[in-house]
Order: structure tokens, then C-alpha cells, then sequence
């Protein structure tokens, strides 16, 4: 993912180390916790428990959005709370074994602790005791551990498909958006796939007027929402900003030409 003037803010390059302070966790479990279910929540994790905030996470931001909406079990089954204000969240890793004998997916725990302030994820809601939710926070950095050998700087984006498959543990798919119809797209999101679409980072003319036309940003994740027809019979897809603001609604056609590539991969 490249950098253009649309997406400055969401690739500010943060460093994040791999050392655990234990007593600044200790301090920060007072509050801070995992889940919360706030107000409009369907479950305690709730794709409108993301928002992203100042690294270039949007992949993995978007991912976690797509996996919530779909099958909040597999985020909640990934973080483990150690009680002292550090987490260990699991991934998954291929391992192809010996000459293609033994290969699979492999577990890879990483521990990480708070505060997770700065300019990491944004607390999704506020418990009634006063702790703020932090478990895309929590898998923000801990990506960045796994993904990078001790810290990942998130200056030079990812591709959805490698967080899907480190999450998920199977292979992601990845296409064009011109290779499924609105309908096929639409079953992908039916059977429960996390489905997550990004734009490129330069743009010919004509996607360019498209994407100040929708206020979409270059070299960003959104995930895809939903896809519906209008009241004038047009199809149109709805597509889910981690920012938290900027979502997109625009017709299939039109998404088909500015968007990238699409990767989504079974929940279940």
C-alpha cells in the first residue's frame, strides 16, 4: 500500500516495543479491559468497537471489523486476559513442514500489555465501571509483534489477506473487484466470510474523480458491509471505514472500478 495526500493520517509510522513494563500494566488493568458491551452493540464485540486512530493498521483494523460482524467468537477465543494488565493473543503461522509432509497451520501466542493509549486504536466503549474496551488495541500491537519480529513500525501498510490468514488459519482469497459480481460478493458475506476491500495508492483520472466524488482515501482498508438494491433498483455497496467515520455507499459499478483488490476468508 502505497502513500498519497488522501491517507497521510492513516500511515503515521509508530514504533511498537516488545518489552512489558509489568507494573505500567498492572497499573493500566485498573482501567482498562477487553470487552464491554456498549450501547448498540450486538455482542460485547461489535465491529463498531474499532476505530482506528493514528498507525497504518487499516488492514488489520479492518480485518478485526469483518471478523466482529461475522463470528465474534474467533476475537474473543484469540485473547487471553492474564488478570495482571498483559495479554497473550494467539495467530496462526504455515508452516509448510519437510517437503510438504506436516504442514499446516501452526499456533503463535504473543503477549502484549497497556496502556494502550497514544495512537493506537481508539477505547471502543466505556464499561459502567469506568474501564475502557481495548481488545482492538490489544490485537493492533499484537500484530505488529508477530508481524514484525519484536515491533512493527505499520509505515508501509499489509495486506489484509496475511492478517486474515494469521487470524483465521486458512488460505485468504485475493481478487479484483471486476472478478465477483455484486451477487457473488454477496454470498461471500452470507456464508459468514470476512470480506475486506482497499484501494491503491495511485489512481488514473477517472478513479480519482470517483474517489472525491465518495470521499474514498487511497492505499486504505474498508471492510464491505453490505450490498444492497436501492429504491430505484440500483445495486450499491456499503463499505465500512476503520477510521470510524468516512464509511462509503456508492453503486457495484462504480466500487468495481476504483477499488484494488478484495481478499476475504471463512469465519467458520
Amino acid at each position: 500500500m502505497e502513500l498519497n495526500s488522501a491517507n497521510l493520517y492513516a500511515f503515521r509510522p509508530i514504533n511498537l516495543p516488545a518489552e512489558i513494563d509489568h507494573e505500567k500494566a498492572a497499573e493500566a488493568n485498573k482501567t482498562e479491559t477487553p470487552f464491554v458491551q456498549g450501547d448498540g452493540d450486538a455482542n460485547p464485540i461489535d465491529a463498531n468497537d474499532v476505530n482506528q486512530d493514528g498507525y497504518g493498521s487499516c488492514a488489520v483494523m479492518s480485518t478485526i471489523k469483518a471478523i466482529a460482524a461475522q463470528n465474534p467468537d474467533v476475537i474473543k477465543n484469540m485473547i487471553r486476559d492474564n488478570g495482571d494488565g498483559t495479554y497473550t493473543v494467539t495467530f496462526k503461522e504455515y508452516d509448510s513442514g519437510f517437503l510438504g509432509f506436516g504442514s499446516g497451520w501452526d499456533k503463535k501466542e504473543v503477549t502484549v500489555s497497556g496502556p494502550f493509549d497514544g495512537s493506537a486504536a481508539d477505547v471502543g466503549d466505556m464499561g459502567k465501571d469506568g474501564q475502557g474496551e481495548v481488545w482492538p488495541a490489544i490485537i493492533e500491537k499484537a500484530y505488529g509483534q508477530f508481524a514484525g519480529d519484536g515491533y512493527k513500525t505499520y509505515d508501509d501498510g499489509e495486506s489484509p489477506a496475511k492478517v486474515q490468514e494469521a487470524i483465521l488459519g486458512r488460505d485468504a482469497s485475493t481478487e479484483s473487484p471486476s472478478e465477483y459480481s455484486s451477487g457473488d460478493l454477496n454470498e461471500k458475506l452470507e456464508n459468514g466470510e470476512a470480506v475486506v476491500a482497499w484501494t491503491a495508492g495511485d489512481w488514473n483520472d477517472e478513479q480519482t474523480k470517483l474517489a472525491q466524488q465518495y470521499g474514498v482515501a487511497g492505499g486504505h482498508a474498508y471492510r464491505v458491509e453490505d450490498i444492497y438494491v436501492d429504491g430505484d433498483g440500483n445495486t450499491r455497496i456499503k463499505l465500512d471505514n476503520p477510521w470510524g467515520h468516512g464509511d462509503v455507499d456508492m453503486p457495484y459499478s462504480d466500487y468495481q472500478k476504483l477499488y484494488h483488490e478484495v481478499n476475504s476468508t471463512p469465519t467458520r
